[in-house]
């Protein structure tokens, strides 16, 4: 991801970008807003391109928010060799676009050279290391306490180890991890047990820590929790497979290699059937969609939960004030649970009263009106964006494409860094590349 491994600079989409789909076509709309830290200011452009046709065909793109690198490499870029890549091939499903992407990216050799690999794996080794030592001294500080023998240390780290290998076993492999892999490592572990000793002994405290246990838990650690190490990208897929009908569309979380395999998660999938009729989908920076579509946002929803909880709290104490004590392991238990229901029943009404009711409207729009309504949308979260913060995370020229069954991917509204006109060559390179 940007800046998780050597590169001092990030690059980030913290961004607004909105699908809207029924079954006339799936609508995509994107600012073009990217931030790059890591120096002593943050820069701001307006120039992005976050939507992407992901085949030649034309019935199925990509749309990326958060960071706009994928291990060190732009999107962009990893999106359009992945396009060319495909040639002439198609699926059935949108879903087996996106699992072929990850195919295509997983330990690319062009893209993510080996070397450059091994070097993220020792990166990736040496943060879980920290995570696991600074797990066991919160559990059990004794296990860095100077004060007792190096030998008593080492009978509380390997309690210690033992739980936190517990754990690690407890949740698994992570998904679209191989276990193979693992074990690859975990059967030559001396080198990397070498690595950990030589960390051990810049700090005295560490001396009863087993360097081979320590190395073997950090690369379980690495292949169990992930998530937790890498930063991650959004990446949307959405459009038509060869069987599909109607449109759909897959959003995955994207953390990048881990060993030669690329660490992703499915977070949200969805297709419009004869019976689900359409969805509007916001991403990123969404509190004035969310504020249009569900009709309440998450600052909102954050100071309800508050104020909910403090009323409870207050409920239980005026009945302790005047002499009705409730147990605290109770009045915990029933709080939570009022709590809950509360918080889930005035959003299930909202929802009633605002979401339910647009999907409905949403089902008849035609193109030109859902267009018309994505680029509304981010309209107006730039401009609360603009007014409210010191910060220039969303704004910028809107992109707006439209996906239909019969015409595929035709842009509604584009910007582009230069002038088509006073490129023919390019024009005509184009033209070739589809006969």
């Amino acid at each position: 991801m940007a800046g998780r491994h050597d590169s001092n600079k990030r690059e980030s989409y913290v961004t607004s970008e909105v699908l809207i789909l029924n079954k006339r076509a799936v609508i995509l709309g994107a600012d073009s807003a990217v931030t790059t830290s890591g120096g002593e200011h943050p820069r701001y452009s307006k120039s992005a391109n976050k939507i992407f046709e992901l085949s030649r065909n034309g019935f199925v793109a990509a749309a990326i928010y958060g960071n706009a690198l994928i291990d060190l490499v732009p999107w962009e870029l990893a999106l359009k060799l992945f396009r060319s890549h495909l040639r002439d091939a198609n699926f059935s499903k949108v879903s087996e676009y996106s699992a072929a992407l990850m195919t295509f990216l997983s330990g690319n050799e062009i893209l993510f050279p080996s070397t450059i690999r091994a070097n993220w794996i020792e990166s990736q080794f040496d943060i879980a290391l920290k995570r696991i030592l600074e797990d066991a001294a919160r559990v059990s500080p004794a296990v860095v306490d100077e004060t007792l023998p190096i030998g008593d240390r080492a009978v509380i780290w390997k309690t210690e180890a033992a739980r936190i290998r517990s754990t690690l076993n407890g949740i698994g492999i992570a998904e679209n991890l191989s276990k193979a892999a693992l074990d690859q490592l975990l059967q030559n572990v001396d080198p990397w047990a070498a690595r950990a000793q030589s960390q051990i002994d810049q700090v005295s405290a560490l001396a009863g820590v087993d360097a081979s246990e320590l190395a073997e838990l950090g690369h379980i650690f690495r292949y169990t929790l992930p998530d937790s190490i890498l930063g991650s990208s959004g990446l949307v897929v959405a459009g038509y497979g060869e069987d599909q009908i109607f449109p759909a569309y897959e959003q995955l979380d994207v953390f990048g290699h881990v060993g030669d395999e690329i660490f992703y998660k499915n977070t949200r999938r969805f297709e419009v059937t004869h019976t689900s009729i359409a969805m509007i989908q916001p991403l990123a920076q969404t509190s004035m969609i969310d504020m249009f579509t569900s009709g309440f946002g998450s600052s909102l929803e954050r100071i309800i939960s508050k104020h909910g909880t403090n009323a409870f709290g207050k409920l239980l104490s005026d009945l302790a004030a005047n002499g009705i004590s409730v147990p605290q392991a109770l009045a915990d238990s029933i709080g939570k649970q009022c709590h809950e229901d509360f918080m889930n029943n005035w959003r299930h009404e909202n929802w009633d009263q605002n979401f339910f009711p647009l999907v409905s409207v949403l089902q008849s729009l035609s193109v030109q009106e859902m267009a018309h309504l994505a680029e509304s949308l981010l309209g107006l979260e730039s401009l609360k964006e603009r007014v409210t913060s010191p910060s220039e995370s969303v704004g910028g020229p809107i992109d707006v494409a439209a996906i239909t069954k019969t015409e595929g991917l035709v842009w509604i509204k584009r910007k582009h860094y230069f002038d088509q006109n006073l490129n023919m060559r390019y024009a005509a390179r184009l033209q070739q590349s589809f006969n």
